[in-house]
């Protein structure tokens, strides 16, 4: 009988949080523990023995729950050691993404299957056998690749409904949405995408016809979550489709109320009171931030709150342009592994572009902008596109 992990969500009810660390010896080693917040994950890890370093939280509270159930919706329940091995093919898959590596993983994890098929099947051939069972065989050896192709087809639509978000292809991007959500009622492992596929729609229709209109079409979407909570915690960003700084920042603290351990949620409001031209509100709160508990991406945030603060005052625009650099080139190593990072990368270029047309370098200013633009156009703000090809055009 397979040991049931310990703290599994149906004993505890608490959601999985991977992580990454060192062990004694130096070797990287990874893993889940159970917690309900990024404080009391990192604390798990950090009571675990033999003790381990250089820990690094790879969950957010925003999506441990979610990813958590569709997993146990997928794989079912995992011993200590199928957890430990799914931990070891997450980091891979977000250090190396892609096809060959979720292939090397599918022939690692079945490589018994596979074997004592293949045996079989040499067996069957050589005895003789008849063509049926040889072919019963191949079957046989065939079902995790069919399992993997049909799983990977999900993957692939979620992936290409994110690219058109980012690209502002609205038509593409509902027609994969309609298509997530088909999956989500016969599956409901699907649900989350199929729910984060609508919220990324709605990000369009809040643009064009309004916040609130986008957010009453979510209300009575059939993927919404149930709880309220929940709700306002994939919804809080829509008004800044609209370019509404107040609406954003209000809604983010209703939600920083309710989740107060949050820390990724102290960090996205230290950015938009950033964007506001609150500096010292954001300073503030990026002071309060416990950079230890954030997601490896959370220092391009950083660096991008940095930026926004000290490019309020033009003299310190080679100072905003050194942080939004920074920010950026995370950002650029992120997004092959995550498309849903485009939009991100897209306005702090934005940013860094304004910060080095303000630095004197007009020329890197409109490379930069030009390499994002596509992208841009659909996410940044009017008001700050219309600063920036102002300024361009300002400096010749």
């Amino acid at each position: 009988m397979k040991q049931q992990d310990p703290s599994s969500p149906s004993a505890s009810g608490k959601p999985r949080w991977l992580y990454q660390a060192q062990d004694a010896s130096g070797q990287p080693t990874e893993g889940f523990v159970h917690a309900t917040t990024a404080e009391e994950a990192l604390q798990a890890v950090n009571a675990l023995q033999p003790p381990l370093s250089q820990v690094r939280l790879h969950s957010s509270g925003l999506y441990a729950r979610a990813m958590t159930e569709m997993t146990d919706e997928v794989l079912g329940p995992l011993d200590v050691k199928a957890l430990r091995q799914l931990a070891r093919d997450q980091i891979e898959a977000q250090e190396n993404p892609g096809v060959w590596t979720l292939l090397r993983q599918l022939l690692r994890n079945n490589r018994t299957w596979l074997l004592v098929c293949a045996a079989l099947l040499a067996l069957a051939v050589w005895r003789e056998w008849s063509v049926w069972v040889q072919g019963m065989v191949v079957v046989a050896m065939l079902v995790p690749f069919a399992w993997f192709a049909y799983m990977h087809r999900f993957q692939r639509m979620y992936q290409q409904a994110l690219l058109a978000h980012a690209t502002g292809d609205l038509p593409r991007l509902q027609v994969l949405a309609e298509r997530l959500a088909d999956a989500a009622e016969r599956h409901s492992f699907m649900r989350e995408p199929a729910w984060d596929a609508a919220v990324r729609m709605a990000w369009f229709e809040a643009r064009t016809e309004g916040v609130e209109a986008a957010i009453l079409r979510l209300r009575v979407h059939p993927m919404r979550p149930p709880d309220d909570t929940d709700f306002l915690a994939r919804t809080y960003t829509l008004p800044l489709a609209a370019g509404d700084h107040a609406g954003f920042t209000a809604r983010l603290r209703e939600l920083i109320a309710l989740r107060p351990a949050e820390p990724i949620l102290q960090l996205d409001l230290a950015l938009g009171e950033a964007r506001a031209g609150h500096a010292d509100e954001a300073q503030r709160l990026l002071d309060a931030t416990k950079t230890e508990l954030l997601p490896p991406h959370g220092q391009a945030f950083i660096d991008w709150v940095r930026g926004l603060i000290a490019l309020r005052d033009p003299a310190l625009a080679s100072e905003a342009a050194r942080h939004l650099g920074q920010a950026c080139a995370q950002f650029l190593t992120l997004v092959p592994k995550a498309p849903g990072a485009w939009p991100s990368l897209a306005v702090c270029t934005c940013d860094y572009a304004l910060a080095l047309a303000w630095s004197g370098r007009p020329e890197a200013a409109r490379e930069a902008f030009a390499g994002v633009y596509p992208v841009s156009r659909h996410h940044a703000e009017p008001e700050r596109l219309a600063m920036l090809e102002r300024e361009l055009r300002m400096r010749g």
